[in-house]
């Protein structure tokens, strides 16, 4: 092997020599299917936006084989970010003559857990990992990336049935408490924090840094990244101009309902541009389209999206006012969690609109509703109908409505409506 590339590899595996390393705040306790894939033979995939601890997350399962008895030299780590490793990323039989080589120099290993992280920067990966898979069943596969379209579309292909993947996203509300050690807060500290949450959101470096000022920088830089390395350039985008605006565009509006064609307009740019410019940002993990639901698949595609994003801190940090706009942050904030226990997500849209449907197979199972404060009658009466007629439609007898901080239960047309602070809903999800 090169020697360069023996060093570097020395350097990314300090496990090798029973040296200590970097693991950050415990968070891989909130991932318990992940132990459980590590003991199956499949490919596991740790995907999700840049900077939302998937590296870290690496780092605790590594530090739990080892806790587990698994020999260092059993665990071979490679990052894509590397420099000289992105200088060979071309090589096509890179990754596998490292753990050819690997394997040759430690024979007596009964299996190799192969880690590599950001593997988006190996343009080869899926074949090698194929091959591996299909060849050497004593090799565990354990990958990171941050672009959707590598990890889903070419795997679904070439690795279908051979792979578990998981979604990381920034801290829940439950994980930003306690990486940073709060533990038991009263009601009253619960909505203190949460303030802290709904601002600058739940990036672990944001979240762990103490300079408010910092941390919407950090926030900016992370945005920044996100378009520039995982939009623009790697899907060759000439008019990074179109992309900027649209993003503002879009953040700036995020949860309102627009179809393709108004945002074109209003842009001047081609309604086919603006739905190329949001599924690269989708595959990036910085945004998610909602559709209103509709059990004709065509007009789901048809009709006005609702975008979301990764994290209300990157809405705070390059659009909004945060005191203005407390409302649909903390929309924001429930579509992400709901997505992320269920995945099948809607909003419902009739004579009135209520925020979210929650589907299981074909089923609508839930409705929910988000507002700031159910104080005023006119919001009152606007928020109860929409949940009411999505009740209906969906023959729900019960309906949740997520505010800020009021909780009661009530009755409306024979169904029950559950009034719940966010930081309760949160808990219980």
């Amino acid at each position: 092997m090169d020697k360069k590339l023996q060093i570097a590899l020395e350097s990314q595996n300090p496990w090798w020599f029973g040296k200590e390393f970097e693991t950050g705040v415990e968070r891989l306790s909130f991932f318990p299917s992940l132990m459980q894939y590590l003991d199956a033979p499949e490919v596991l995939l740790l995907i999700g936006a840049r900077r939302t601890g998937k590296s870290t997350l690496l780092y605790q399962i590594i530090c739990s084989l080892l806790g587990r008895g698994v020999p260092g030299r059993a665990i071979l780590f490679i990052t894509m970010d590397e420099p000289l490793l992105l200088s060979m990323a071309d090589d096509p039989w890179l990754i596998r003559r490292i753990v050819e080589d690997h394997l040759a120099r430690h024979p007596g290993l009964e299996r190799l857990y192969l880690c590599i992280d950001e593997v988006q920067h190996y343009p080869s990966w899926v074949p090698t990992i194929k091959t591996l898979y299909d060849t050497k069943s004593t090799v565990k596969c354990i990958l990171t990336g941050s672009t959707s379209s590598l990890l889903r579309q070419e795997s679904s292909r070439l690795l279908s049935g051979r792979y578990f993947s998981c979604t990381v996203y920034p801290l829940s509300f439950p994980e930003f408490l306690r990486i940073q050690g709060i533990v038991n807060p009263t009601i009253i500290e619960k909505r203190h924090y949460f303030e802290t949450y709904l601002k600058y959101g739940g990036f672990p470096r944001v979240v762990l840094e103490k300079d408010e000022n910092l941390k919407m920088q950090i926030l900016k830089n992370y945005y920044e990244t996100i378009y520039l390395k995982d939009i623009i350039y790697p899907n060759k985008v000439r008019k990074n101009s179109e992309v900027t605006d649209l993003l503002y565009y879009l953040i700036s509006n995020a949860g309102n309902a627009a179809s393709y064609n108004q945002i074109a307009r209003t842009l001047n740019i081609a309604p086919d541009t603006v739905r190329e410019y949001i599924e690269y940002s989708g595959n990036a993990f910085l945004l998610y389209p909602l559709m209103k639901f509709d059990y004709s698949v065509k007009k789901q595609v048809a009709n006005p999206k609702k975008i979301y994003f990764v994290d209300p801190g990157l809405v705070n940090a390059v659009a909004f006012a945060f005191s203005e706009n407390r409302g649909r942050l903390l929309e924001n904030i429930v579509f992400i969690a709901l997505m992320k226990k269920y995945g099948d997500v809607f909003y419902h849209r009739d004579r009135y609109e209520c925020d979210f449907l929650v589907r299981s197979g074909r089923t609508i199972v839930q409705a929910v509703q988000v507002t700031q404060s159910l104080q005023d009658d006119a919001t009152r009466q606007r928020e109860m109908r929409g949940l009411v007629e999505a009740m209906d439609a969906h023959d729900l007898d019960e309906g949740t409505i997520v505010t800020a901080s009021e909780s009661a239960e009530t009755t409306v047309d024979g169904r029950a409506v559950h009034i719940v602070p966010i930081t309760e809903w949160l808990e219980e999800l």
